[in-house]
């Protein structure tokens, strides 16, 4: 069977990793933004869409085709087992094009409603059929997930320079974070980062609380999706010196039903030494603080250079710096240098429009 899974630009290997860590697959293939492989049965992708962290989208695959102009729905494949009363096609494109995603969306329902006699239904479909399309080439396909699987309910109190939790969860892969570590994020903002170390650390989906708003639910097909919770063993500490954020960052956790697991604190950075002691954290996770109108970048440098000065003393040797970093990239590396931290590994990744730069630091 082949699928395809959608994600953010920059992150396609970090997805393609979690893939074969959930299911057994072959021949996976990467492309800007997606991730094609092929596996074994429907419940492998309803597990991927439930399970999946890293993921926007999860389809079954069921014809690719070239065009030259624009898709023709000549060349669709039998959807008649499939489709029930109510469906719908959705469309997405990257590339230039002299149509529109709409105008796609608008064509195909229109000959998927004349040909199998179906509802076209755009709010409760129980099928939905998806055309990925990237410049020349269409993908389409069974989408299993409904939603942006990026998105997550529990981040209802939020504010600026938030991640998607997909990209959060994916800083967790890209550190190498284990389950038995001990993890702090000292810029919690609302708690994205901790909250999603927690879901993974104990095995919860990120979907648990929204299962019936996934697309695989509705299809002819036979799912099992119970979750294994894992004995949690580590550490989790969200910390923030702003007083309202660490209260977001609780609350979003309690919505997120692992509120238990991660340990809340207001303190300010300058602090971590004495609170941790010496070689006590395994990472440290972060969206820091970043340069702009609202925060000079003299004062963001004293902040880096703080959180260099601290992570020297409260990691341990094999201890790792992560951070997503949107302004002050050339910055933040001249305050690690300052303290012997080297770049490990660094990457860009798109959130949106935006570039995000993603470091690793070592001691």
């Amino acid at each position: 069977m082949n699928a395809l899974v959608l994600t953010n630009i920059g992150i396609e290997d970090v997805s393609a990793e979690e893939i074969k860590q959930l299911i057994d697959v072959k021949n996976v293939t990467i492309k800007p933004g997606r991730v094609f492989f092929e596996c074994k049965t429907e419940q492998d992708l309803a597990k991927l869409t439930y399970f999946g962290r890293t993921f926007t989208k999860v389809m079954q695959v069921l014809t690719q085709f070239t065009f030259t102009t624009q898709p023709d729905s000549a060349q669709m494949p039998d959807l008649k087992q499939w489709l029930k009363e109510r469906a719908v096609i959705t469309c997405e494109r990257a590339g230039t094009h002299p149509f529109t995603s709409f105008d796609m969306e608008q064509e195909f329902n229109k000959w998927m409603a004349h040909t199998y006699n179906v509802q076209i239904d755009r709010k409760t479909p129980q099928t939905i059929i998806h055309l990925d399309i990237v410049d020349e080439n269409c993908t389409a396909g069974i989408d299993y997930s409904g939603i942006d699987l990026g998105k997550r309910d529990y981040r209802i109190f939020l504010g600026t320079d938030a991640l998607k939790g997909n990209i959060a969860a994916a800083l967790l892969f890209i550190a190498d974070y284990k389950t038995e570590h001990s993890l702090l994020d000292p810029f919690c903002r609302h708690g994205i980062i901790p909250i999603e170390a927690a879901l993974y650390a104990t095995n919860t989906s990120p979907h648990k609380f929204g299962v019936e708003k996934l697309a695989f639910t509705k299809l002819p097909i036979t799912y099992d999706v119970k979750e294994k919770p894992k004995e949690f063993k580590g550490t989790i500490i969200a910390m923030d010196d702003n007083f309202k954020h660490v209260s977001a960052a609780r609350k979003n956790a309690k919505i997120a039903g692992i509120v238990k697991e991660v340990n809340f604190s207001r303190t300010d950075i300058d602090w971590l030494d004495a609170k941790f002691g010496k070689n006590f954290l395994d990472r440290i996770i972060t969206l820091p603080v970043q340069p702009g109108r609202s925060i000079a970048e003299q004062t963001v440098e004293k902040i880096y250079h703080q959180l260099f000065y601290q992570a020297e003393f409260i990691l341990k040797k094999t201890g790792k710096v992560c951070l997503c970093m949107k302004r002050g990239v050339e910055l933040v590396k001249r305050k690690a240098e300052e303290f012997k931290f080297k770049v490990e590994h660094e990457r860009k990744v798109m959130q949106g429009a935006e570039e995000l730069t993603v470091l690793v630091f070592g001691k």
